[in-house]
């Protein structure tokens, strides 16, 4: 069984008035590093990311940890034009499954992964996996196995992986993560600010 990872992190941080929010620090970290170290940790075998372009900050930083860096030399790049270039080069390693991770998800840890990475292990003929908060309310990151990654490749510009997900509703596995770790996401100033003083 063969797992990994495909962090996207070539978002523009538009809402964030001039700031990259995956630059924001938590703790000693930027957040992106947060995301690829929990991911490292996990049980994958592989983690790549998504960057906007090798002259982004964002680039060297994740240099400094063992992960495949993917960059994204357009404009209009898009979360499904993301998925797309991520899971084209990561086909050719014929993993079973990618886990979908967006890197604006403070909270998202590797327990978390290793926790969806089980839950497909056991039941492989269900091939999304995605996790739901505590009230059932469905969110990231989500797991798809390989039968899927054609899907995947055909996705353009910003529509993301919703449609497969909603289409293919008799092959998705449930499963709950602790509090609202699923669908904590920073778009704005304003949340940042507010997350952190929950500290």
């Amino acid at each position: 069984m063969k797992v990994e990872i495909l962090i996207l992190a070539a978002g523009t941080s538009s809402r964030m008035k001039g700031r990259n929010k995956l630059l924001e620090p938590i703790g000693s970290l930027t957040l992106l590093e947060k995301v690829i170290i929990e991911s490292i940790n996990s049980k994958a075998n592989a983690v790549s990311v998504i960057l906007p372009s090798e002259m982004s900050p964002l680039w060297n930083i994740s240099g400094n940890y063992p992960v495949h860096r993917l960059s994204v030399h357009t404009t209009q790049i898009g979360m499904g034009y993301s998925i797309s270039c991520g899971i084209i080069s990561i086909k050719s390693r014929n993993p079973d499954g990618v886990i979908v991770v967006l890197a604006d998800m403070p909270e998202i840890e590797a327990i978390h992964l290793d926790k969806i990475i089980q839950v497909f292990t056991r039941n492989q003929e269900k091939g999304i996996v995605r996790p739901t908060s505590f009230d059932g309310e469905p969110g990231n990151p989500v797991l798809f196995s390989w039968k899927f990654f054609d899907h995947l490749i055909n996705l353009k510009g910003d529509k993301g992986a919703k449609k497969i997900i909603s289409e293919n509703q008799k092959d998705v596995q449930y499963i709950e993560l602790p509090g609202n770790v699923s669908s904590v996401d920073l778009d704005t100033r304003e949340q940042w600010d507010a997350w952190k003083q929950d500290l």
